[in-house]
């Protein structure tokens, strides 16, 4: 189910605009939440009203080159974000994160997996749970053996096993690396599906439990927290399908399935905790005044006092224009209407490349206007801390090629402020009201 857009015409005196005041660092700066990437919007409508109707096909997760496959095993580790793996017959789910995978054409096998969309990222899946998976033959009509105990539960409908660790309270991650990849995963159950997470704090159950009650029918189950039991089901996935950054590949997708066109997701109004942001400040009140001058109708939204989900899903569904830097919080483009434009602020360092990526190719596939606005030298902090000739201002790609991400991260990212240029920023403000024309 898309968002509505109100209608926008050459008549109109003032489109609203939404600018989200920053989480940490500037008191008043003009801001958003987080830091990577978006997924098509009517996803969140399809994840917060459940509609069985929409389902996908039954297909096999495996090699995209290698087509079915009836086997009781098929791993595919081919995708460099993630691992999944199918298990079919009898499999056991113990609570010591500990699979058991009977089957009678099955061959013995053990291996270690963490069930997140970003196998990589060393130092995200230093906070993932590692699964391990024991697969085994077992007789036919063979329903117990000694390497496997009894089962506690017996459930009919399969189940996926995934983790929330990783960046967890950073929104894109979230998104990006556990919510869209689960929402690939699991939709074509059709609700008909149990969800086993690992690495879930009680915070995170709260925020997305809408997302997850849009997937499932069944109670999600914490297997860090569920007890002893032993939970038996006769098909288990393993790790998340990846298909793109905040997004979902057509291409991918199986013919006929009705795949969301306009953005939608979800915020987060506590994702400021880790992530290091840039902040941009002219202050907001200029920038408030420019845009009002600009046409539009305008609003600063503070994250931090949304912890209504979907309250402040909502503030920003009414407004047309989205207004924030790279780092912090671009994420909640997820709830603009169809049609609205992104203004994405980006900070020196040569970022371009990676923001464009990261939140202006996904804003297109949402259907969304973007416009990218690279601030000048003048405008960053870093002018008034190195001299003009330092190799910060002058070569940020000499800083990532000798210091790798995080020294980019700590020079660009975490000590870097922005001050808007009002009479250079109004350029980006009327080329968002053209783009809603």
């Amino acid at each position: 189910m898309a968002c509505e857009k109100k209608s926008v015409s050459s008549f109109t005196v003032r489109v609203g605009l939404v600018l989200l005041a920053g989480c940490i660092l500037v008191p008043m700066s003009l801001v958003t939440m987080f830091r990577h990437y978006t997924v098509p919007m009517q996803t969140l409508s399809l994840l917060f009203s459940v509609d069985s109707s929409v389902t996908l096909e039954d297909r096999r997760i495996g090699s995209h080159r290698s087509g079915r496959s009836d086997g009781p095993v098929l791993c595919d580790f081919s995708s460099p974000r993630s691992d999944v793996c199918e298990l079919k017959g009898d499999v056991r789910v113990l609570p010591n994160a500990t699979i058991v995978h009977l089957h009678p054409s099955a061959r013995p096998r053990s291996w270690r997996m963490k069930p997140l969309a970003r196998k990589a990222d060393r130092h995200a899946l230093a906070r993932v749970t590692e699964v391990l998976i024991a697969s085994s033959h077992s007789p036919i009509n063979h329903s117990a053996s000694a390497s496997a105990p009894p089962c506690t539960a017996r459930h009919a409908a399969p189940a996926v096993v995934f983790s929330a660790g990783g960046y967890a309270g950073n929104m894109f991650h979230d998104l990006t690396d556990v919510l869209v990849p689960l929402f690939v995963t699991a939709r074509r159950y059709g609700g008909d599906v149990h969800l086993l997470v690992t690495d879930a704090q009680p915070w995170w159950f709260d925020r997305y439990g809408p997302l997850l009650r849009g997937l499932s029918r069944h109670d999600v189950v914490d297997m860090d927290r569920a007890g002893g039991g032993v939970l038996c089901y006769p098909h288990v996935t393993v790790g998340l399908e990846f298909h793109k950054e905040m997004s979902v590949d057509a291409a991918r997708t199986p013919a006929g399935t009705p795949w969301p066109t306009s953005p939608a997701s979800s915020g987060d109004p506590t994702a400021c905790r880790e992530t290091p942001r840039p902040s941009v400040s002219a202050t907001a009140a200029t920038i408030t005044r420019t845009a009002t001058a600009a046409g539009f109708d305008t609003a600063v939204a503070e994250p931090e006092q949304h912890a209504d989900l979907g309250a402040f899903a909502r503030e920003v569904n009414s407004r047309d224009v989205l207004v924030g830097v790279h780092g912090a919080g671009l994420a909640n483009l997820v709830f603009l209407p169809a049609g609205g434009v992104v203004v994405q602020v980006v900070p020196l360092g040569g970022l371009d490349a990676m923001a464009a990526e990261d939140f202006g190719a996904p804003a297109r596939d949402a259907g969304l206007g973007y416009v990218h606005y690279g601030v000048a030298v003048e405008e960053s902090s870093l002018a008034r801390r190195y001299p003009r000739d330092h190799r910060v201002l002058r070569d940020p790609d000499a800083v990532r090629r000798e210091g790798g991400w995080m020294a980019l991260r700590d020079a660009y990212l975490v000590g870097q402020n922005v001050t808007v240029d009002v009479a250079r920023f109004r350029g980006a403000l009327r080329r968002a009201m053209e783009l809603l024309q």
